[in-house]
């Protein structure tokens, strides 16, 4: 176990979209950059290998391509307006080739404490190592742990009930009657897709959307 100060690092949580562009901005300032990343391969939410995306199959970019880009590195003009998924992952991977950034990613390692002590960042990470770091940036995503409401009559419901974070493909939903509550960005897709699967289809929304 390492317990060694290391005063000029910085740690950066997570290897998807965010901890790419800030471990990018990190470097082009000089900086010495740790970049912790739980899964084997940097994308986030985007990789749908990765246990608990919320990613499915059907799932697009919801911005324009020629706004989404990083800076000085716009997706390709071969990409779809609104590109697929696994375009976004391949844009993400070849974001990271072209600015060096995969070398600073520890894989497959996550972060399981950190405190402030004596004006740094203790960090212990599942490795076992305990690091020093300047700096602490969480890039951790926001979208890997569902909110389910509560419904009345839910306890009595013999059907199945299914966050859209368990959604992955249209499959799920061949031959059943469907409803989807919500019209957000996941609501509105699923509702599409069981529209093709689903033997009916219906959406619930508390008010009416443009």
């Amino acid at each position: 176990m390492s317990s060694e100060l290391q005063p000029v690092r910085h740690c950066v949580v997570g290897a998807g979209p965010s901890g790419l562009s800030t471990l990018r901005a990190m470097l082009n300032l000089g900086l010495s950059v740790d970049v912790f990343e739980r899964h084997d391969s940097l994308g986030g939410i985007w990789d749908r290998r990765n246990p608990g995306t919320p990613m499915y199959e059907s799932a697009h970019f919801i911005s324009s391509r020629d706004l989404s880009g990083y800076t000085g590195y716009p997706m390709p003009k071969d990409f779809p307006d609104y590109p697929r998924n696994d375009q976004v992952l391949s844009y993400l991977q070849s974001f990271a080739d072209e600015f060096g950034l995969t070398e600073h990613i520890h894989f497959s390692t996550s972060v399981e404490q950190a405190s402030w002590d004596s004006g740094q960042w203790v960090v212990k990470t599942s490795d076992g190592e305990i690091r020093r770091y300047r700096t602490l940036t969480c890039a951790n995503g926001t979208q890997w742990h569902p909110t389910t409401p509560e419904f009345a009559g839910l306890d009595t419901f013999t059907g199945a009930t299914m966050h859209s974070r368990d959604y992955n493909e249209g499959a799920q939903l061949a031959g059943k009657r469907v409803l989807i509550v919500g019209a957000g960005n996941s609501g509105v897709d699923i509702a599409c897709d069981a529209a093709r699967f689903a033997s009916f289809a219906a959406i619930s929304v508390r008010r009416g959307y443009h």
